[in-house]
């Protein structure tokens, strides 16, 4: 990965354009203050910890909710990491190590103040830095969300369900995809992971439904729409018996 430029934006209270498309890689990474963003098909809103990704050639769109301290990355990226899936998806990411991006912050905003956004060599190192830290992170999420597992077909029946979690998908389909009955495919799933595949994709469903109803201001209709439920009346009922809350308290206590 190659840093392209760097600048770092103070109190910012509205955006030049409030949407964008880049020929490049772009991150917003917060400092101060909160902004919504809608890429591709990610919604939310995105506040100090958070790197805001956007990929080239998709529309970026923003807008200012409270003035915003950030810095603007834009960068390159080798074919060989983009065939390593080093690349994350579109959208935002929470960095959990508040300290250390504390840290490599304050570096970039001092050579910004220093140097007027000319990428020296150094900025670069604290570029790497901070997407070392997030690719940390992510691969740390990415173990806690999926059970390790021998058996691979079961691994990569998982991965079905996390990719297709918004879309209607039966057991039947995804046994024929791995060339299993529905049977051996729930037995194995269930000894892979000590539940059938449908607990599994009603888990998924229902942290992107957390996720969204946190994140962004979508109707529940909506939500339930990207979460592969038929409308929110139905995606309400399996959220309040499965986690013990309606979606509407949990948006009340998870909103920044």
């Amino acid at each position: 990965m190659e840093l392209l430029n760097h600048i770092y934006w103070k109190q910012k209270g509205e955006f030049a354009l409030t949407e964008d498309i880049y020929t490049t890689w772009v991150a917003f990474a917060v400092e101060e203050g909160i902004f919504h963003y809608e890429i591709g098909g990610q919604i939310g809103e995105a506040s100090f910890g958070d790197l805001v990704l956007c990929p080239p050639a998709v529309p970026f769109r923003r807008t200012v909710i409270t003035p915003l301290t950030f810095h603007y990355l834009q960068f390159s990226s080798s074919l060989e990491e983009e065939e390593e899936e080093f690349l994350p998806p579109a959208g935002k990411s929470l960095i959990n190590d508040t300290k250390r991006l504390a840290s490599t912050y304050a570096y970039l905003r001092q050579d910004s103040e220093e140097n007027k956004g000319e990428v020296a060599r150094w900025k670069t190192h604290f570029m790497m830095d901070l997407w070392q830290l997030y690719q940390v992170e992510r691969r740390q999420n990415r173990l806690q969300e999926r059970r390790f597992t021998e058996d691979a077909r079961m691994a990569e029946a998982a991965a079905l369900l996390e990719e297709r979690a918004e879309e209607e998908i039966s057991l039947q389909e995804l046994a024929q995809r791995l060339a299993l009955s529905p049977v051996q495919l729930t037995r194995r799933f269930r000894e892979a992971f000590q539940e059938t595949p449908s607990g599994y994709l009603k888990r998924v469903r229902l942290k992107k439904a957390q996720n969204l109803l946190a994140d962004s201001s979508l109707t529940l209709n909506q939500i339930a729409e990207r979460c592969g439920y038929e409308n929110g009346f139905y995606l309400s009922r399996v959220f309040s018996k499965t986690l013990g809350i309606s979606p509407s308290e949990y948006r009340r206590r998870h909103r920044v």
